[in-house]
């Protein structure tokens, strides 16, 4: 058989028949439903530019593949692909390096473009990793070392971000098109060569739904997160026809109680964060500008929401009744920016802020991404992932919720959280109280299966015990009186008196406790078991009990 017969006949890791063999349906080119295999010699990576910003430009008689390339955690899928079509011999590389526009201009190292440069440059070590992106890559241990590196040593990486750093992006897409016409190469193998899959372990048995994490700063919180999802995460696939599995929670719900902390000395994301990298992404989140060349920033979606103009024009201009809530006034439409062609930009972050100036209790101060009409059969190209966010004020302080259909926990929560601390603060400054909780909920929560053994490793490190009975729920002093066992629930504030409980029975105490769900600490749980237990034990024995005797 031929070595392009091979290649057609390979079997995907998503069970079906050709090439490429994995992440089929996340690749622009060719589509996951069209079996096209070519001797074409060429892959082509734009990174995080929108697809149809380049593809409909770029010439196909000699390409094999063309995709986005997000984070470092891809190389492990290009690699096999490329192992899988020998003709690949050359890689370009163009389009935004960064999630946010301004994420170029810092800098930032640790990026996916970055990843694939030094792949090409040092290859793997025999640790299997990546130099710089140790914690950020893994490798399918099925594929061995040598076949890793086979790639950098066989296919040509054309950075052309690095040789036209000027030049638009129009321009690289020429020099793509010229490269792709006048360069060609044998097959580096006369065979395919295709590997196994390792085997995911099972996670442990849940109730189902929301699971709520409270952590003090956004790493803390992060760590937290990701432990429980790793451990009760249900196994899902993110679409139909993908191999991409998930651990996967519904729903997942973390409140950060001090999301403006910005001390870095515990970094356990899996790309580490900078300070320079986190102001980058803020910039963005908070500015209403479009980059070139992408979809949609949560920034351009909540500071320059798009919205047809006559009916704010009605709202503002009739001389029909309407009940406006603060009076009629130019303040209505304050936040409004007309635009020539029949549409308006709405802030919608300004606007929150006029509102809670007027009444700071409201509960309407509600910004969405979300358009209706992007989202009829366009999924995978416009969907926001932050759908909507709400600010509300509780004592004195501005809490923000914000809601995620769909959320890369390992490598799009952290950023995302900075983000919106970043938002809350904004509005908090403005309005003169101090920023309180940040409220993240999931609606899809997931760990790739790409980042299954980085998780494992980051929370080895960083994932322990600390000891802390500091439940925001109270405290409880335990005693025994004429033979009863007596718990007293006091205020963690200034330890007065909510409640009071007693029994003949640690069974019959906590049984009580629990009815009233007055704990919200498994370890304070344990602990209150525990006395409970040891103080029945010293009124069976007739010895006296006290709290916290060995």
């Amino acid at each position: 058989m031929s070595l392009i017969e091979l290649v057609k006949n390979e079997i995907g890791s998503n069970g079906e028949k050709g090439w490429p063999v994995t992440v089929r349906d996340r690749i622009a080119f060719p589509h996951h439903k069209e079996l096209r295999v070519t001797k074409a010699n060429f892959a082509v990576t734009f990174l995080w530019t929108m697809r149809d910003a380049i593809l409909p430009f770029l010439d196909k008689d000699n390409l094999a593949l063309a995709s986005n390339f997000y984070t470092p955690a891809g190389l492990n899928g290009m690699i096999r692909n490329i192992l899988a079509n020998p003709y690949i011999r050359y890689v370009i590389l163009l389009g935004e390096e960064y999630a946010s526009k301004t994420g170029c201009e810092t800098k930032t190292e640790l990026t996916s473009a970055n990843a694939v440069r030094a792949f090409f440059e040092k290859g793997i070590n025999n640790e299997r990793r990546v130099a710089g992106f140790e914690t950020a890559v893994h490798f399918d241990n099925n594929i061995p070392i040598e076949m890793i590196n086979k790639v950098r040593e066989k296919v040509e990486l054309i950075d052309l971000n690095k040789k036209m750093p000027n030049s638009s992006l129009d321009n690289k897409i020429k020099e793509a098109n010229k490269l792709m016409k006048k360069l060609t190469k044998e097959p580096f193998s006369d065979k395919p060569f295709i590997f196994g899959y390792e085997k995911q372990e099972e996670t442990f048995p849940y109730e189902g739904g929301p699971i709520i994490i409270h952590g003090n700063n956004i790493p803390d919180s992060w760590i937290k997160m990701i432990h429980a999802i790793n451990r009760y995460g249900r196994k899902n696939l993110m679409n139909a026809n993908t191999d991409r599995w998930v651990k996967e929670i519904n729903d997942m719900t973390v409140v950060v109680h001090n999301p403006q902390d910005m001390d870095l000395s515990i970094n356990p994301f899996l790309v580490p964060l900078t300070i320079e990298k986190i102001n980058a992404y803020k910039s963005e989140i908070l500015s209403p500008i479009l980059p070139e060349g992408k979809a949609y920033t949560y920034g351009n979606k909540l500071r320059a929401y798009t919205s047809p103009s006559e009916p704010i024009k009605e709202l503002v201009n009739t001389d029909k009744y309407k009940d406006y809530e603060f009076g009629k006034g130019p303040w209505i439409d304050a936040n409004v920016k007309y635009l020539s062609n029949g549409y308006a930009e709405v802030d919608q972050i300004k606007d929150i802020i006029d509102v809670l100036t007027k009444d700071i209790y409201s509960k309407a101060c509600v910004a969405i991404t979300w358009h209706v009409q992007d989202e009829l059969m366009r999924k995978h190209k416009s969907s926001p992932c932050l759908v909507l966010l709400q600010a509300m004020v509780q004592d004195e302080k501005l809490n923000l919720t914000v809601f995620f259909r769909s959320h890369d926990m390992t490598q799009g929560w952290p950023e995302n959280a900075y983000g919106c601390a970043a938002i809350q603060k904004e509005i908090a400054d403005r309005i003169k109280v101090e920023p309180g909780l940040l409220t993240i909920i999931s609606g899809s929560a997931q760990i790739y299966a790409h980042y299954y053994e980085q998780v494992k490793e980051m929370l080895k490190k960083y994932h322990y015990y600390n000891e802390d009975f500091k439940d925001p729920r109270g405290n409880y002093i335990i005693s025994v009186e004429n033979k009863k066992i007596i718990v007293k629930h006091l205020n963690p504030k200034d330890n007065s008196e909510l409640d009071k409980v007693e029994g003949d029975s640690a069974k019959e105490v906590y049984t009580i406790l629990a009815e009233k769900n007055s704990l919200i600490d498994p370890s304070h749980l344990m602990y209150i078991g525990s006395e409970l237990g040891k103080a029945e034990l010293c009124i069976k024995k007739g010895i006296t009990y006290e709290q916290d005797r060995i």
